[in-house]
């Protein structure tokens, strides 16, 4: 009727799909902001140095190892920048990448803006991992090819496979540096799974099978711990990656 009002229809419920992309949107900027924030910090002078050192070092272990003796050059030498340059170049830059503090306190530049801490938290991770896996497959190209002799094999058939085989390392312990920068003031816990790596990352028990270490050397056609096969080795490694990624945001959590 005339001078009535229609009746106004309420306003329908949001779809569950549009309110999941509502708190989609802000997690997935949070882990944006995280990751380009640690790779803000990779790219400064003391991160670059460590690199470098990184580079130098593998550089020098095919050397002595091709002094040595050409036969078997490659293999010697990727065993002990696996064993001791691949950790610890990737413990100087996770470190930079958390601003050499706790995870959560790494994220905080971006957090006190209204960003999750953890998805911050994530992105930092993610980031730590991506690089850590470059810089793994890197230090093991530089290795195979100042190492290699006559006799080896096809150069691009062992830097593929070596490559491969320090991406997932690198990215493994990326992993358990983020986790260990979770625990105690300014991140120290990160120094526990470097000294378990060094300590029992080549036995042929359980930590040894749980750290990198172990598996890497596997997968080099060195010992396997628990006899695992090198396709196990292999899936170990990079499920340890995301999955301590995961735990170490799941830690700075609000």
């Amino acid at each position: 009727m005339v001078g009535e009002s229609a009746p106004i229809d309420a306003a329908p419920p949001v779809p569950p799909a549009e309110r999941g992309s509502e708190r989609g949107t802000p997690a997935r900027v949070g882990v944006r902001l995280g990751m380009e924030m640690a790779l803000s910090r990779l790219r400064a002078r003391r991160p670059l140095l460590a690199l470098g050192l990184g580079v130098a070092l593998a550089v020098a272990a095919a050397v002595i190892e091709v002094a040595f003796g050409s036969s078997g050059a490659v293999d010697r030498a990727l065993l002990a920048t696996f064993r001791l340059v691949t950790p610890l170049t990737i413990f100087a830059l996770a470190a930079d990448a958390a601003d050499r503090t706790a995870l959560r306190d790494a994220a905080w530049p971006a957090a006190r803006f209204g960003a999750s801490s953890h998805h911050v938290a994530l992105g930092i991770a993610l980031a730590t991992a991506l690089a850590a896996a470059g810089v793994g497959a890197l230090l093991a190209v530089v290795v195979v090819a100042t190492a290699r002799g006559p006799g080896a094999a096809p150069f691009v058939q062992d830097m593929l496979i070596s490559g491969w085989i320090g991406a997932l390392a690198g990215a493994a312990y990326a992993g358990w540096f983020s986790l260990g920068a979770t625990f105690h003031r300014r991140g120290l816990g990160r120094f526990a799974p470097l000294a378990a790596d060094f300590l029992f990352g080549g036995s042929a028990g359980v930590v040894g099978a749980l750290m990198p270490r172990g598996n890497a050397v596997n997968l080099l056609g060195g010992p396997a711990p628990l006899g695992l096969g090198q396709p196990a080795s292999a899936g170990l490694l990079a499920l340890s990656a995301v999955l301590l990624a995961l735990a170490a945001a799941a830690r700075c959590r609000e």
